[in-house]
């Protein structure tokens, strides 16, 4: 037999290690630096829109299910005029202001404003 007894233990307890303001203020900014570029990093273009392509179909169904086809397509039908009121709200932002853009909410959410 050997007379090997295992890893070397501990006769004392570790000792308390304290951070100064400055280094944890410079932990906290390397940490949020990370999360940001994190994020970056995972939420791009196509990421975006399979999430939410995702959260669509979940709604889809869910929708079906409780209300159906009708109420479905109420809300397909005020998303796809939300949707384009936000890509069409800031080129005619830029061109024509507010004035032009309440213009534009009005065309597409009155009764008539069918897209």
């Amino acid at each position: 037999m050997s007379d090997y007894q295992g890893p070397e233990r501990r006769t004392r307890p570790a000792a308390e290690v304290r951070l100064t303001d400055e280094t944890g203020a410079w932990l906290e900014e390397k940490m949020a630096a990370a999360v940001r570029e994190g994020i970056k990093g995972a939420m791009t273009e196509e990421t975006a829109a399979a999430f939410w392509a995702a959260g669509l179909t979940v709604l889809q169904r869910q929708a079906t299910q409780h209300a159906g086809r009708f109420v479905l397509g109420g809300l397909w039908g005020l998303l796809r005029r939300a949707s384009l009121f936000v890509t069409l709200g800031g080129i005619v932002y830029a061109i024509g202001g507010w004035a032009a853009l309440a213009t534009l909410f009005k065309t597409l959410f009155s009764s008539g404003g069918t897209p």
